[in-house]
């Protein structure tokens, strides 16, 4: 018998990997889509990113910088806590547990975020207050959605279209803090923060791609106003389960939350497929576990390559790494 109750499904994706299909957001069509990304969030961050997300993870002590000793420490703590019946190896349902469980704090509170963000989406839905969507409501949130995304104005939307408008900064210029970015007496600051990763990977219609991924149901790379508009009635139509020509906020509610979980789903699924990969690239040794040196030369090569000016210490003045192997793991182990 297992040790782990994952060890059945961790023993099938060693050998094998899953695509799903994506899921759109309330306003769009469950069709077939393309794939949703759904690997955890930072696996595949590169540059200022992952030197950001580093230091974000690594930095205890709370000094904006990480120090060689620091993650040193740290890793040698993470590799105890892993070897969960303590003989001194980490064999591959450890591994790929000990991420497991810390990923789900991550979803619990990533799920709790795009809940309460469903709470405010129906707020703003209900122009007139009265509790309800009706078909009028959902049809001017779909007009001003598909003009927002046309940047154009041609009347369709394509990979030409400029890209949506953001209200928000870009998050580009919120990179993360640096050991040269001093303040009063050389202090460093931390006045960038990092941009929260999207742990559940949900298509929006903030982006083109979003879009595009949403509503263009039979794959041309083209959204017309009548695709959009047809696609649009037809999830009213399932939204409104009761069949009352409006959609309330429990209605609104439960259709999201059924997609949401089934998003999570694939995301717990393709980040143990990840684990697992990863865990064959750390055991160089193919005996089946990662023995303390393996762990060990892994954390020297995390280190060594984001600490870039090669001084000792990851911090956010240092300059962009190279991209990552596609092998190599990322900062988040």
């Amino acid at each position: 018998m297992s040790k782990h109750p994952l060890g059945v499904s961790i023993a099938f994706v060693l050998v094998s990997c899953a695509a799903f299909a994506a899921d759109a957001p309330v306003v769009a069509t469950q069709a077939a889509q393309p794939a949703t990304r759904t690997e955890p969030a930072g696996h595949r961050e590169d540059g200022a990113a992952a030197i950001a997300r580093f230091v974000e993870q690594f930095d205890r002590n709370g000094d904006g910088r990480v120090e060689r000793a620091e993650f040193d420490a740290f890793r040698l703590a993470r590799y105890a806590e892993t070897d969960e019946n303590g003989d001194g190896r980490v064999d591959v349902e450890e591994y790929v547990l000990e991420y497991a469980v810390r990923h789900d704090r991550e979803i619990e509170a990533a799920r709790a975020r795009h809940v309460e963000q469903t709470h405010t989406r129906f707020r703003s839905l209900d122009a007139d207050g009265d509790g309800v969507v009706d078909r009028a409501e959902y049809d001017a949130s779909g007009v001003r959605a598909f003009a927002h995304a046309d940047a154009d104005g041609n009347g369709r939307i394509d990979a030409t279209d400029p890209a949506p408008r953001r209200e928000a900064p870009a998050a580009a210029a919120n990179t993360g803090a640096g050991k040269g970015d001093a303040g009063e007496a050389g202090k460093p600051r931390r006045e960038m923060r990092t941009p929260r990763r999207e742990v559940i990977a949900m298509p929006t219609t903030h982006t083109r791609a979003g879009f595009l991924e949403i509503y263009d149901a039979d794959g041309d790379g083209v959204v017309t106003r009548e695709e959009f508009d047809r696609l649009r009635g037809e999830a009213f139509a399932r939204t409104d389960a009761d069949g009352d020509g409006r959609i309330d906020a429990e209605e609104y509610l439960l259709e999201f939350e059924d997609r949401l979980d089934r998003q999570i789903a694939r995301t717990r699924e393709n980040r143990d497929q990840q684990s697992a990969v990863r865990f064959k690239a750390l055991d160089t040794d193919k005996d089946g576990r990662i023995s303390p040196a393996e762990y060990a030369a892994s954390g020297k090569r995390m280190f060594e390559r984001l600490d870039s000016s090669g001084d000792g210490v990851v911090a956010g003045d240092d300059p962009p790494p190279p991209p990552r192997e596609t092998t190599e793991r990322a900062p988040s182990r």
